[in-house]
């Protein structure tokens, strides 16, 4: 499975049950990924941007359940999952594309 940086920001709903009734948050996450097949791996939260932020073990469809399911809560105003390659990945990218630099024919010529 690929790694994700997830993003969910909060809205006022959501802060606002965080206070009336506080809850260890981390533990929904965990239990809604797992139960989706996810690995979490963190979990943090960023007060400044009002969001959750975490690292997981994923796959698009499983991404795509994930997203319908916490945005439907109501507790969130928007999320993103960006994809991650480590270093060395990102290394052979580089080698493989300098292979075919040059080798793409552009619509425009």
């Amino acid at each position: 499975m690929a790694k994700y940086l997830v993003r969910a920001s909060y809205n006022d709903s959501g802060f606002k049950g965080m206070i009336s009734n506080p809850s260890d948050r981390g533990e929904a996450i965990k239990g809604i990924t797992a139960a989706l097949g996810i690995k979490t791996e963190s979990i943090y939260f960023s007060p400044s941007t009002a969001e959750a932020i975490m690292i997981v073990e994923s796959d698009a469809e499983k991404n795509a359940r994930l997203m319908m399911v916490v945005m439907s809560s109501g507790t969130f105003s928007g999320g993103s999952m960006i994809d991650l390659i480590d270093t060395d990945s990102m290394f052979s990218a580089m080698q493989e594309s300098g292979k075919l630099l040059g080798t793409y024919k552009s619509a425009a010529d």
